[in-house]
């Protein structure tokens, strides 16, 4: 893996926006989660926290094998190369992650 492919991605600008729309397409399901630390991100993003938009970005471009899958091998990277699918299941399963990082149980943002 390349953590040059995985910087690039993380600082692509069309990338930052699809993952954006997939976290905030989540957030419309997660809202009436029941989980208060789920529903808490949900608000956040809807109404537009870029910090945690930033985060799921983040995550999603050190996900399982993404930064290889968009490595061109010339030291450049094609974000198309990580599907919807892809950025769908990265941001589900980093939900919880992002909870975790900034609410608490009963959804109280952390210190």
């Amino acid at each position: 893996m390349s953590y040059q492919a995985q910087a690039q991605l993380e600082a692509d600008y069309w990338f930052q926006q699809r993952s954006r729309a997939a976290a905030i397409q989540q957030a419309e399901f997660y809202k009436d989660d029941q989980r208060p630390d789920f529903v808490a991100v949900a608000d956040a993003l809807l109404r537009d926290d870029a910090g945690l938009a930033a985060t799921f970005t983040r995550l999603a471009a050190a996900g399982p094998g993404i930064a290889d899958k968009v490595d061109n091998g010339d030291g450049t990277i094609d974000q198309t190369k990580v599907s919807d699918a892809d950025l769908l299941s990265l941001t589900q399963a980093n939900w919880p992650v992002v909870a975790g990082l900034y609410f608490d149980s009963t959804g109280a943002p952390k210190p």
